[in-house]
């Protein structure tokens, strides 16, 4: 039962980060377009039912007990491989890449995809392994100061 708790928390506070984070870029993209951009009730919605699955997915690869001890990568890649269709589908739903440019919007939105998942493989292969090693070496030294 703790565990569905601290999953419920979790899921909680990457919502209500999520959602206000977007509705605040939302807005200021709204405010920059000019009054032609209106931001719906609907819009709204679409929006907090896409930042809910975001939410959910990333509850479920990163903190469920299904996915412990399977490693970052593994983990990163179970999200977005549960969100990035969604948000697709999503971004078509809400009409957000359509008209003038539609094909420059999905090519950024690919590359940042892209790009935010090979900083996160870079990250974790060159500086999170090593840190491990360092960190598993000084622990077996203290433990043999420890025992000596």
């Amino acid at each position: 039962m703790e565990d569905i708790k601290k999953m419920l928390i979790y899921f909680r506070n990457a919502l209500a980060f999520s959602y206000s984070w977007l509705v605040l870029c939302s807005a200021l993209v709204g405010a920059m377009l000019g009054k032609d951009a209106v931001i719906s009730v609907a819009f709204l919605l679409k929006l907090l039912l896409l930042c809910a699955w975001g939410s959910f997915s990333f509850v479920f690869a990163f903190f469920s007990k299904f996915m412990k001890k399977r490693g970052f990568v593994f983990d990163l890649t179970i999200f977005f491989v549960m969100f990035v269709p969604v948000e697709i589908l999503a971004f078509y739903w809400m009409k957000i890449f359509t008209g003038k440019g539609f094909t420059a919007f999905w090519i950024a939105f690919v590359a940042i995809v892209l790009v935010c998942y090979f900083t996160a493989l870079l990250i974790d292969v060159l500086i999170m392994r090593r840190r491990a090693k360092e960190y598993t070496q000084k622990l077996l030294e203290y433990n043999a100061k420890k025992s000596a």
